[in-house]
């Protein structure tokens, strides 16, 4: 995503796939691979600083916070889309050259929401 690093980025997608809101724990146990091991604080780094930016809502259980995403990841990919367009000079070019290349489902998607049906195809 757009103004977020590689592990904001990590975070976000793992709160967006979950249900719930996750704790600093929580997240370090899911962010963790193969690999390695997220520190602790850089974890809570993290997520401060996507509460401080307007990514995630926490609450504070006890002594800790648990995090959710403020928006859901259509909806923040939605406001990306937003900021693209309003910077093109050419803005329905753009939303044309789009629905274009555009698969037959993400077609079928557009044609059902803008005539006021929101089920997914």
């Amino acid at each position: 995503m757009k103004g977020l690093g590689a592990l904001e980025s990590r975070v976000m997608a793992v709160l967006w796939d979950g249900p719930d809101a996750l704790s600093v724990h929580e997240l370090v146990d899911q962010l963790t691979d193969a690999d390695r091991t997220p520190a602790y604080t850089t974890v809570l780094t993290v997520v401060t600083h996507l509460w401080e930016k307007g990514w995630v809502r926490r609450e504070k259980i006890g002594r800790s916070y648990r995090y959710r995403p403020s928006r859901s990841r259509a909806e923040a990919t939605t406001d990306l889309l937003r900021e693209i367009l309003d910077a093109s000079p050419d803005a329905p070019a753009v939303l044309l050259h789009l629905a274009r290349t555009a698969s037959a489902h993400e077609v079928e998607a557009l044609r059902q929401g803008l005539s006021g049906d929101e089920r997914q195809p």
